[in-house]
Protein backbone atom coordinates (compact mmCIF):
# COMPACT_ATOMS: atom_id res chain seq x y z
CA UNK A 1 0.00 0.00 0.00
CA UNK A 2 1.34 3.45 -0.88
CA UNK A 3 0.20 6.95 0.47
CA UNK A 4 1.69 10.33 -0.52
CA UNK A 5 0.73 13.26 1.56
CA UNK A 6 2.13 16.56 -0.55
CA UNK A 7 2.26 20.01 1.01
CA UNK A 8 2.67 23.75 -0.91
CA UNK A 9 2.61 25.65 2.37
CA UNK A 10 5.69 27.45 2.86
CA UNK A 11 7.92 26.51 4.20
CA UNK A 12 6.73 22.97 2.80
CA UNK A 13 10.15 20.88 4.50
CA UNK A 14 8.10 21.89 7.36
CA UNK A 15 6.14 18.57 7.04
CA UNK A 16 8.76 16.82 8.19
CA UNK A 17 8.43 18.19 11.66
CA UNK A 18 4.66 17.79 11.59
CA UNK A 19 5.57 13.72 10.99
CA UNK A 20 8.79 13.61 13.33
CA UNK A 21 10.64 12.61 10.34
CA UNK A 22 13.94 14.07 8.48
CA UNK A 23 13.70 14.45 4.76
CA UNK A 24 17.07 13.59 3.81
CA UNK A 25 16.77 10.28 5.13
CA UNK A 26 14.56 7.26 4.32
CA UNK A 27 13.57 5.13 7.54
CA UNK A 28 12.05 1.80 8.04
CA UNK A 29 10.14 0.05 10.71
CA UNK A 30 9.09 -3.71 11.55
CA UNK A 31 5.72 -4.00 11.80
CA UNK A 32 3.82 -6.90 13.60
CA UNK A 33 2.39 -7.60 9.55
CA UNK A 34 5.26 -6.62 7.79
CA UNK A 35 7.66 -3.27 6.84
CA UNK A 36 6.71 0.41 7.04
CA UNK A 37 8.92 2.59 5.35
CA UNK A 38 8.98 6.24 5.23
CA UNK A 39 10.59 8.33 2.50
CA UNK A 40 10.18 12.01 0.65
CA UNK A 41 10.42 11.90 -3.35
CA UNK A 42 10.66 15.88 -3.11
CA UNK A 43 11.56 18.02 -0.60
CA UNK A 44 12.29 21.74 -0.95
CA UNK A 45 10.73 24.82 0.53
CA UNK A 46 8.00 25.14 -2.24
CA UNK A 47 6.81 21.70 -2.28
CA UNK A 48 7.10 18.46 0.31
CA UNK A 49 6.37 15.07 -0.67
CA UNK A 50 6.18 12.16 1.94
CA UNK A 51 5.50 9.00 1.51
CA UNK A 52 4.53 5.71 3.55
CA UNK A 53 4.81 2.27 1.96
CA UNK A 54 3.75 -0.89 3.83
CA UNK A 55 5.36 -4.10 2.69
CA UNK A 56 2.59 -6.19 4.14
CA UNK A 57 3.30 -10.06 4.38
CA UNK A 58 -0.14 -11.49 4.04
CA UNK A 59 0.99 -14.65 6.49
CA UNK A 60 1.99 -12.45 9.22
CA UNK A 61 -1.01 -10.62 9.12
CA UNK A 62 -3.45 -14.04 9.19
CA UNK A 63 -1.58 -16.24 11.68
CA UNK A 64 -0.13 -13.00 13.55
CA UNK A 65 3.49 -14.51 14.03
CA UNK A 66 4.99 -15.41 10.44
CA UNK A 67 6.81 -18.46 10.81
CA UNK A 68 4.12 -20.84 11.92
CA UNK A 69 2.80 -22.45 9.08
CA UNK A 70 1.30 -25.53 10.54
CA UNK A 71 -2.26 -24.26 9.42
CA UNK A 72 -1.49 -24.39 5.81
CA UNK A 73 0.13 -27.14 5.74
CA UNK A 74 -2.07 -30.65 5.51
CA UNK A 75 -0.90 -34.37 5.86
CA UNK A 76 -4.21 -35.71 4.67
CA UNK A 77 -4.22 -37.14 1.36
CA UNK A 78 -6.54 -35.61 -1.79
CA UNK A 79 -9.11 -37.08 -3.02
CA UNK A 80 -10.72 -36.89 -6.36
Amino acid sequence: MLLSITTTYYPATDLGYLLHKHPDRCQSFPLSFGQAHVFYPEANEQRCTVTLLLDVDLVKLVCGCGTNLEQYVSDRPLLL
